[in-house]
Order: C-alpha cells, then structure tokens, then sequence
C-alpha cells in the first residue's frame, strides 16, 4: 500500500467523536491563531492591492476571501488569497522541527469549504487536524534535507494537507482522496530562494498550495487518476526533495498520534529562525534592565540555515527583507521591548536609529547550535554593554513552542493585538467566542460573515 493510500484511509475514517478533547481544544486554538494570522497580513501586506486586481483577472465565482467583501471569486482563487495573507506577515504557526506552517493553507480550507456546503463546526475541526497531520508528517520525514535543497516545505508541503482537508470535507471517498494526494504532490512547488529576493511576495505561493489543492481535489472528485505512489516512487516527492527518508517511520502512529500537537505559534511577525535571538535580548533586558543607550554591540551564534536565512541582512529595504533580518528584529526589541506587525512599517524599517544599532549585531554559525540543529533550532546571544558587562544567554524552546507553550490567553492577545484595528473591539471578542466553541456550532456562518467583510 502505498503512503498516499495509507494517508486516504486515515483521512477518511478520522471522526471528530474519536479525538481527544485536548485535541479539540488545541485545534480551535489553533484555528483561532490562523485567522489572527491571515486577517493580520491582509491588513499589513505590501501588495494586497495589486494581488487582488491580478485575482480579479483570474476568473470569477462566487465566493468571498477573508476581508475582501463580495463573492466574486471561484473557490480555488479565494482560497488562494486566504493562505498568501496567512502567510504575509510571518505570524503563522508551525511544525517545531520541519519549517511548515500548516495552519496558514488547511485553515481557511476548512473554515470556506464547510460554509460553502453547510458542514458544521465539528467537520472543521476534524479536517483540520487530518490536515495538519499530513503536511506534518511529510515536512518532518524530509526535514532538514528539503530546505537544503532548495525547496520551500510550506509552499510544498501544504498542497498535500489542503487537498486533505478539502477532500474530506468534499465526501471524496477513500480512493478519490488517495488519487487527489497523488495529483497534489505532482503540483506542489515553491523555492527557498524566495527568502534570498523577493521577499515580499514569497507568501503567494503559499498561496498557491491553496489553490493546487483545490484542481487536485476536483480533478480526483471528477474520477481522474492520481500519482499514488508520489511520495515513495524513484521519481517520487521524497526522492527529489529530500534525502533518506524513513517511509515506513512516515506513518508511524497515524491516527492515534495527532500531530497538530507539534505546533508552536509565532510570537513575533518574522522568519522563524530569527526569532530565537529576538526572545534572547528581551529576556536579558527583563533580567537585567538595560536599555538600547547601554548597549555597546550584540553578538548571536545561531546554526546555518538561520544564519543564511536572517544573518545577513542588517538595513533591509522593506517590510520583506525586516522579517529576514535577525540584527534588524534585535534593534527593535531594544528599543521597543518587543516587536509586532507595525514595526515592518517604513516609519521603522528606516528609522536610523534602527538601523545604526542594527549595524552593531553580528551574526554568525555556532557549532554548538549547528550540532542540535534541526532537532532543537535556537540561538545564543551575548550582548556587550558599556559598563564592561557582557551577558549571555541561550534560546531553543521559543515562547509558544510545544515544550513552551503560551496556552489561551496569550494566544487571544496575540489575537487582539493583530486585529484590534480592523474591527470593532466588541465584534473581535465575539469572533474570538465563536471560534473557541467551534465544536458547538451547527454551522460556520457566523464566523465567516465576520471574516468576509471588506477592510479598506
């Protein structure tokens, strides 16, 4: 049998009566963080406009995107828009060792899908931990070779979990599903170059998992056949994205181990890898109590990948190149104790300020970081100060991680702080309400109203 077969069978006989309320819980959290995540980058990203006049040209339908109004679009290309504002802002969740950010695609997936055919809040729930078992359990069997070789695992990996979440929801049944993975696999793409140039529109195509999910998902639906052996095959998923992989470790556990429970949420809107030395200074500034004046230079060891991916730029040029920039995220902190969204503001990213004490952090490989990589990703930093004092400290378990988890509340004022701008205050609580009794709801309406309204 082969993994896409394995995979259907999971997918289609996971009921939500089945999964733990831990499970439960966690998921709606985790749907709650995905939205906060999308609505953010909606509202934040650079080129909004300009993507939505280039999906307006793409065909027309009859369903809305979140904060996009009228329902105008065909269901793949709303879907679309949803994941590239996921992912916009480098606010949404992932996998604590592979660099997936499931939620960003299978979310919105599972929200749209089910107000589209009625479904109630606990078929979202039960798709989305299907989907997020999936892009998990390929973005870990190949993790750290798929990004060494150049391919971006969120991009590519989520084809595989939004096809998953969609085709359940759509009652494909378990042949269909494991034709519609095959056909996903073959679609998925996406480069890690993206992270060199271009920054800013790296997000669509994440974006674009969305909608290759959905013609994977049709495609199979309309009884066309699939590439099921797309994973394992001498030409397969596996075979030219990664290296080594355990196929039969892939499925070990499935469908008594949910691995929605390796997820970690970002604290702060950029690359995941710059953040352990972000979290670094301002548990040292809580410490210690120092502030940017006393700071004479700042030094972060940190293992290759981030070093290649956040290392190097100190004065970036954009909000794009400000969530790649490890010396960039440690100024603001400095002087900000903290760093959010408004902070990829042009008002920010050229204050010279910023940038002058940016100039002042270096970046470099550690060997001892590099040797727990990619089992523990962190970071250690030193900062020198003025008075001759040098303190150092180490990060490896991110606030919000699996073994440093943040729980409800901090997740709600993440939340709250992502979104307070775009609605009222008393209809944010209210979303934030529903969401939370997902499980209780016959029907995702509600929520979905909230979401589609127009912003701008």
């Amino acid at each position: 049998m082969y993994l896409t077969e394995k995979f259907a069978e999971f997918v289609d006989d996971l009921k939500f009566e089945d999964l733990p309320e831990e499970i439960v819980s966690l998921t709606k959290e985790r749907i709650l963080d995905s939205v906060g995540a999308i609505l953010a980058g909606a509202a934040n990203w650079t080129y909004r406009e300009q993507f939505l006049d280039m999906c307006d040209k793409m065909g027309t339908g009859n369903v809305s995107a979140f904060t996009t109004g009228e329902r105008k679009y065909p269901l793949a290309r709303a879907l679309m828009i949803d994941a590239t504002f996921g992912h916009a802002v480098e606010l949404d969740d992932g996998h604590k060792y592979a660099g997936a950010h499931a939620g960003t695609a299978v979310v919105p997936t599972a929200l749209t899908i089910s107000d589209e055919l009625k479904l109630t809040g606990k078929d979202v729930i039960a798709a989305v931990v299907a989907g997020y078992d999936i892009v998990y359990r390929i973005a870990a069997a190949m993790a750290p070779a798929q990004i060494d070789k150049g391919f971006h695992p969120t991009s590519n990996d989520d084809t595989l979990g939004a096809a998953a979440t969609a085709g359940k929801l759509m009652g494909l049944t378990k042949e269909q599903l494991a034709n519609a993975l095959g056909l996903a696999g073959l679609y998925a793409s996406g480069l890690m170059e993206a992270t060199v140039t271009g920054q800013l529109s790296k997000c669509v195509m994440v974006g674009n998992s969305a909608a290759s999910a959905m013609e994977a998902v049709y495609m199979a639906q309309n009884g066309m056949e699939g590439t099921v052996s797309v994973f394992e095959g001498k030409d397969g998923f596996f075979h030219a994205k990664s290296e080594h992989v355990d196929v039969d470790a892939v499925c070990d556990g499935l469908g008594k181990k949910y691995l929605i429970t390796d997820t970690y949420s970002k604290m702060y809107p950029t690359c995941r890898h710059a953040q352990p030395a972000i979290e670094s200074v301002l548990n040292l500034m809580d410490e210690y109590h120092f502030g940017p004046e006393d700071v004479d230079h700042v030094w972060v060891g940190t293992h290759e990948v981030a070093y290649t991916l956040t290392g190097k730029i100190k004065a970036p040029r954009d909000s794009g190149e400000a969530k790649f920039s490890s010396a960039y995220g440690i100024a603001v902190a400095l002087y900000e104790k903290g760093f959010g969204v408004c902070h990829l503001n042009p008002e920010y990213t050229n204050d010279p300020k910023y940038l002058e004490l940016a100039e002042r952090v270096t970046v470099e490989q550690d060997q001892d970081v590099q040797a727990v990589y990619p089992k523990k990703r962190g970071a250690k930093v030193k900062v020198f100060l003025k008075d001759g004092r040098e303190l150092e400290t180490e990060v490896y378990d991110l606030k919000g991680s699996p073994n440093n988890p943040v729980g409800f509340e901090e997740i709600r004022n993440k939340f709250t702080a992502n979104v307070k701008t775009m609605m009222p205050e008393k209809e944010m609580d209210h979303l934030i309400d529903l969401i939370m009794n997902l499980d209780r709801m016959d029907s995702v309406h509600e929520i979905m109203e909230i979401l589609y309204r127009q912003i701008g």
